[in-house]
C-alpha cells in the first residue's frame, strides 16, 4: 500500500511520490517509468497534482534507482531514499500499489463534526482507475452532495453558536441563519439519502444502508418537501394534490430550535447536533466501502465507459 506523506515529521527526509494529471507509464517487461518527480510533497511545479504517497528504495544498479511503495505489513522506518545526481529514478512494474483509503487520507482532514470532504477523493480515485461513465457521474454527484449537505450542516451549527451567545435583534438574525442554513442542508441531505439508496440498487447491490441514515429518512424526506415547497406550507397544503391540513403549519413553528438543535415537523424530529451530524459521517463511509467494492459487472453503468 502506498503510505501518505507523514506532515508531523518534517524533520525525517522522506521521499514522497508525486504523480500529476499528465502522468504516463511505459509498457516496458521489467519496469514502469513515471514523469511524476520524486521529492517532498509541495516542491513539484508542474501539471496538477493527483495526490502523493510514500515510496521507499526497492534497489540501487548503476546511475539508477529502484523505488517501491511500501508492501502489506512492512514497518515504515521513516528513511528516505537519496537520489544522487545523474541517477535515474525507476519504478518496477508492480511495485508502485495505490490504496484508496491512504489516497483519502492524504487527500482530506476531518473538519467540523469530525467529517472530511470526499468528492476529491471519488474524483482523484477515478483518475487512476477504470471507471464506467455512469457509475463514476452518480458516483461522483452523491460525493459532491454529501460534502454539501455538510458544508451547510458546518453553516447551521456555527449560525447556531452565534445565536446562543447574542440577545435582542442580533440574537434573531443569526436565528434566522440558522433556520436558512438548516433547510438547505436537509435538502441536499434528502437528495444524499436517495442517491445512496441508488447507487446500492444500480450498481452496488451488496452495500447496506446504515442505520443512521435510515432512522432519519423519513423524517428528512418529509421535511424536505416541506421546506421545498414552503409555500404551499404557507397555505395549508401538504401535497401537490393541494390537500389542506393544519399540521402544514408545523413547519415554520420551531420552538427552542436554538437551544435543542432540533427541527419539527409533523411529528417529525431532527437533531442537527446528533442524528445529521451521525448519518453523514456514515453516508461517507458507505461512499468509501463503494469505491472498495465497485459496481458489479451487470449493471447498467457498464453500457457506457470513460
Amino acid at each position: 500500500m502506498m503510505n501518505a506523506p507523514d506532515r508531523n515529521n518534517d524533520d525525517q527526509a522522506r521521499t514522497t511520490l508525486v504523480l500529476y494529471s499528465d502522468h504516463e507509464t511505459g509498457d516496458g517487461e521489467r519496469k514502469t517509468r513515471t514523469r511524476a518527480p520524486i521529492g517532498r510533497e509541495g516542491n513539484a511545479d508542474q501539471g496538477e497534482m493527483l495526490f502523493s504517497g510514500r515510496v521507499v528504495l526497492s534497489r540501487r544498479e548503476v546511475k539508477k534507482v529502484y523505488l517501491r511503495s511500501l508492501r502489506p505489513g512492512e514497518k515504515d522506518t521513516g528513511e528516505g531514499v537519496h537520489i544522487r545526481a545523474g541517477e535515474q529514478v525507476l519504478i518496477d512494474t508492480g511495485d508502485l500499489v495505490i490504496n484508496s483509503r491512504e489516497i483519502d487520507a492524504s487527500l482530506s482532514s476531518p473538519g467540523p463534526g469530525g467529517y472530511a470532504p470526499v468528492a476529491n477523493t471519488i474524483w482523484t480515485w477515478y483518475q487512476v482507475a477504470p471507471r464506467p461513465m455512469a457509475f463514476f457521474l452518480f458516483f461522483f454527484a452523491l460525493a459532491r452532495r454529501t460534502d454539501a449537505a455538510h458544508a451547510l450542516w458546518t453553516a447551521a451549527i456555527e449560525a447556531r453558536d452565534d445565536a446562543r451567545e447574542k440577545t435582542g435583534t442580533p440574537r434573531r438574525t443569526a436565528a434566522f441563519e440558522l433556520l436558512a442554513s438548516a433547510e438547505m442542508m436537509v435538502i441536499a441531505l434528502h437528495r444524499c439519502f436517495e442517491m445512496m439508496e441508488g447507487l446500492r440498487a444500480s450498481f452496488c447491490p451488496t452495500l447496506s444502508i446504515p442505520t443512521s441514515v435510515e432512522t432519519i429518512r423519513s423524517a428528512v424526506k418529509e421535511m424536505r418537501h416541506a421546506f421545498e415547497h414552503i409555500d404551499d406550507r404557507a397555505r395549508g397544503r401538504i401535497d401537490p394534490r393541494g390537500t389542506v391540513d393544519p399540521d402544514a403549519l408545523t413547519i415554520f413553528d420551531q420552538p427552542g430550535f436554538v437551544h435543542s438543535s432540533i427541527l419539527r415537523y409533523r411529528g417529525h424530529t431532527l437533531n442537527l447536533e446528533t442524528e445529521a451530524i451521525e448519518a453523514l459521517l456514515d453516508a461517507r463511509e458507505f461512499i468509501m466501502k463503494a469505491i472498495e467494492e465497485g459496481p458489479v459487472k451487470n449493471s447498467e453503468c457498464w453500457n457506457a465507459t470513460d
